[in-house]
């Protein structure tokens, strides 16, 4: 019988590795946690991320000369998480920021965090409290 194989996407590799080495998933590596524990740890990875590429000139200076539209939200969020799959969680949040939309930068960690949260459960990365 042959081993099932698990298909990573670049962006899934990506944060699997940073969970391995980033200090700040320590806590929920270590023991079993509530599966809303864990989605916060990962969220607020993101948020901090998030922040980082806040700083940057050049990201300050797009999202004052191109606010997004409140049409084009939702291509541009599902363009993001795509992007965090593909290319990697910065690649996705780095096009978040130059919105300049909170409520969307919101919405995009909430959607990342479930869908890494997923994803360390898979990989048998976190127990999750019975």
């Amino acid at each position: 019988m042959q081993k099932e194989v698990k298909l990573l996407k670049p962006g899934e590799k990506e944060f699997l590795e940073r969970f391995e080495k980033e200090k700040h998933f320590e806590e929920i590596k270590e023991k079993e946690v509530s599966k809303e524990s864990a989605e916060e740890k990962i969220r607020k990875y993101i948020e901090e991320l998030s922040k980082e590429i806040e700083e940057i000139p050049a990201i300050k200076k797009e999202v004052e000369a191109y606010p997004a539209s409140l049409e084009g939200v939702s291509n541009i969020l599902a363009q993001a998480v795509n992007l965090s799959l593909t290319e990697g969680i910065l690649s996705g949040i780095n096009l978040i920021k130059k919105t300049g939309n909170l409520h969307l930068l919101d919405a995009f960690h909430d959607l990342l965090a479930g869908h890494f949260f997923q994803l360390l459960i898979k990989h048998n990365k976190i127990k999750l409290v019975k």
